[in-house]
């Protein structure tokens, strides 16, 4: 809506305040891609202080930039830069000594985030220069600090050797795919003697994916894995325990999964395994769930005999920490701190673990009100002081589109009971975002036409008051994620920016979505099309029986999975959509099979495997847009990343290829393809992140 207004209801014009022009827009792109977006926050060990970062969304050389910021937890806007100077910074860690941080960063060589550093936290300031841990050369892929804070126990690729090396260099450089190359080791590094050593007796024919402490810092917890490659986490994991101490240790078998769980497992002092797994552990495609199993006895994944299973029925468990790392209380109890998802909304609650009983919810430290946890940033703490009195401490990076408030750190003190001690708001970072025009934003509820009672959230323009609006469905990708109440705009989200140009911006948590419990979300295995399409498209029906969404300006976009149902819809609908963006979607499933990192994924999702046919007349349900572009009108821009794994870049051009055959002639007409060079799934470069903004604002411009 360039000229500031909005069509109403009965013809007549109404200028809104607030609304971006053509020229805001682009800089309005250029502001978001140049942000930085507040993120991973920690805790230290007394409580006492948060370290977080503030990540640049998008990089404009090798390095994503990222600046880490202290503050103490108790005191309101206490943050300051801890040390920037234009590296990436993170991965951080509080040393159980209180006074240090170790954290990754790739000052030494830009874009390689592959060295640990060490730094005074409470006496460094941003000019202050870490110190560097060697590890003998080895490349860290991930870490963690001993309880007893001797150790870091890390994650190396092995060396592929001299030979390998020459050949590579002289490019007599074949691949075989699946060879068993580079595969992760576990390593040591000892703060006493500065030494880096390798673990020894771990098997080395398969890949290390996490690595955990024990309790009393003597032994390793670890899962391994077919192979490097997304695909395999899709495959039977085996857990092991082996000793740090001796020559010849020797693995202990602990349990095996059949999937890899999300997130890396706990050993708690209580003796217990804590891990996320599918609600069926089995399942690719089903709510997060938490396993607690004690060590040393067979894991059930039905959560029977001494396995028990938390959370997944209703609500989903989708992240868990260890608040008090090392031996359990003098009760016997250690405490899981666990992220639960009930529809839109999160609360975090303590489990209890304890020697002579099953696992138990405890207190809840926090549940949202109009905000929202930022992608799992927090972090929480079971603190004692000098009185013995205990406290639960939970820092989050959390933001509000009802109030319009952007990502910052808070943290947020309960005593044991749960009841509020404080809750102070630490930074303030993203002021340009609270001085934009406000967006008025709603959580609403209807039900799709089976009964089924959905969630979504609606964002409307600055200055609206009556009227239809165009309107544009954004669908969240996943499918197992979900739409929130946050506020904080980026290369493929749109929300915002689409509100502020005038539209009305409405998206669904469809049937697969995370924070509904087991059957929600297992719906997806259904197939694309078979459910999570049509409680889309309900929230449009239900925004225009409501009689805000504009029936004949309707679009429909997203990124990932939301671009995927996107297509789904606009090539079965034909023409109800008078435009759509399709970033990164998937259009042919069983392509996807054959190509993407995620094949069991996209068989859950796409119900069809090539190789399971054994007769050539076999014929079943066709799941893929591409096979229905026939009579479509509805104008279609898609963008995708030229090195995108997860989705093929020939997804893209095929759709495109299919639409300029087959589609009506508006359709043939606008039909645009655009490829990113160099950029992944999720963009990386900060101009190409700008792009894409400008083009998805002047694309519905033009065709809604």
């Amino acid at each position: 809506m360039p000229d500031g207004t909005i069509p109403t209801e009965n013809g007549t014009i109404h200028h809104a305040s607030g609304l971006i022009e053509d020229d805001e827009s682009q800089d309005l792109a250029t502001r978001i891609s140049a942000s930085g977006k507040v993120r991973e926050i920690r805790i230290s060990p007394d409580g006492a202080h948060v370290v977080y970062q503030n990540q640049h969304q998008y990089k404009v050389g090798a390095s994503t930039e990222t600046e880490l910021w202290v503050a103490e937890t108790d005191v309101p806007g206490s943050a300051r830069l801890l040390t920037g100077g234009g590296f990436f910074n993170g991965g951080t860690v509080f040393h159980p000594d209180g006074k240090r941080i170790v954290f990754l960063s790739d000052r030494a060589s830009p874009g390689k985030a592959g060295t640990m550093y060490s730094l005074d936290f409470a006496t460094a300031d941003a000019n202050t220069a870490p110190e560097v841990i060697d590890t003998g050369g080895k490349t860290v892929q991930g870490f963690d600090l001993s309880p007893d804070g001797a150790w870091i126990v890390f994650l190396s690729p092995a060396e592929t050797g001299e030979a390998h090396a020459a050949r590579v260099k002289e490019k007599d450089d074949a691949k075989v795919y699946g060879e068993k190359l580079g595969l992760s080791r576990i390593l040591l590094y000892n703060f006493a003697t500065g030494e880096t050593s390798e673990l020894k007796g771990v098997r080395d024919d398969l890949q290390v994916e996490s690595a955990t402490w024990s309790p009393d810092s003597s032994e390793i917890l670890y899962r391994m894995r077919q192979n490097k490659g997304v695909e395999y986490s899709e495959m039977p994991i085996v857990v092991e325990r082996i000793a740090i101490a001796g020559e010849n240790a020797v693995p202990i078998p602990v349990a095996t999964y059949p999937r890899s769980p999300s997130g890396q497992s706990l050993w708690l002092g209580s003796g217990h395994i804590a891990d996320l797994q599918s609600y069926v552990p089995s399942n690719t495609l089903d709510a997060r769930t938490l396993f607690v199993n004690p060590v040393g006895k067979p894991f059930s994944d039905r959560g029977e005999g001494a396995t028990t299973r938390l959370y997944g029925v209703s609500e989903d468990a989708v992240r868990i920490v260890n608040m008090q790392p090392g031996l359990s209380t003098a009760d016997g109890e250690s405490f899981i701190a666990v992220e639960v998802c009930n529809d839109i909304d999160t609360h975090m609650d303590v489990v209890v673990c304890s020697t002579d009983g099953s696992p138990r919810t405890s207190v809840q430290m926090f549940e949202t009100d109009d905000d929202a946890v930022w992608f799992s940033a927090w972090d929480a703490r079971r603190v004692v002081d000098t009185s013995g009195e205990v406290s639960y401490i939970f820092a989050s990076i959390l933001s509000s589109a009802i109030r319009h408030e952007p990502l910052n750190a808070y943290s947020i003190r309960v005593d044991s009971k749960g009841a509020l001690k404080k809750r102070v708001k630490l930074s303030s970072h993203l002021q340009w975002l609270a001085n934009a025009p406000r967006l008025r934003t709603e959580n609403i509820y209807w039900k799709a036409a089976d009964g089924t009672q959905l969630s979504g959230l609606v964002r409307y323009p600055p200055g609206y008051e009556s009227g239809k609006l165009p309107t544009v469905l954004f669908l969240h990708g996943g499918p197992y994620r979900r739409m929130i109440p946050d506020y904080m705009p980026y290369f493929c989200n749109w929300r915002e920016l689409l509100a502020w140009s005038g539209y009305l911006v409405i998206s669904p948590n469809y049937r697969g979505s995370q924070g509904r419990g087991h059957e929600f979300a297992h719906a997806a295995t259904l197939g694309v099309g078979v459910l999570d399409w049509a409680d889309c498209d309900s929230m449009v029906d239900e925004m225009v029986r409501r009689g805000v969404a504009d029936p004949e300006h309707l679009g429909v976009g997203g990124w990932s999975h939301g671009a995927s149902i996107a297509a789904w819809g606009i090539t079965k609908s034909k023409t109800r959509y008078k435009a759509a963006i399709i970033g990164a979607g998937v259009t042919n499933w069983e392509g996807m099979v054959m190509e993407s990192g995620s094949p069991e994924l996209e068989v859950a999702i796409g119900g069809s495997t090539p190789w399971d046919h054994d007769a050539p007349e076999k014929s079943e349900r066709k799941t893929s847009p591409v096979h229905s572009v026939a009579g479509v009108s509805t104008a279609v821009l898609i963008l995708h990343g030229e090195r995108d794994e997860r989705v093929p870049v020939g997804q893209a051009i095929g759709f495109w290829r299919g639409l300029k055959r087959r589609a009506v002639d508006r359709g043939k007409e606008a039909a645009e393809l655009v490829i990113y060079p160099r950029e992944p799934h999720g963009f990386v470069e900060r101009k190409h992140a700008e792009d894409v903004q400008r083009r998805v604002v002047a694309y519905f411009k033009a065709w809604l």
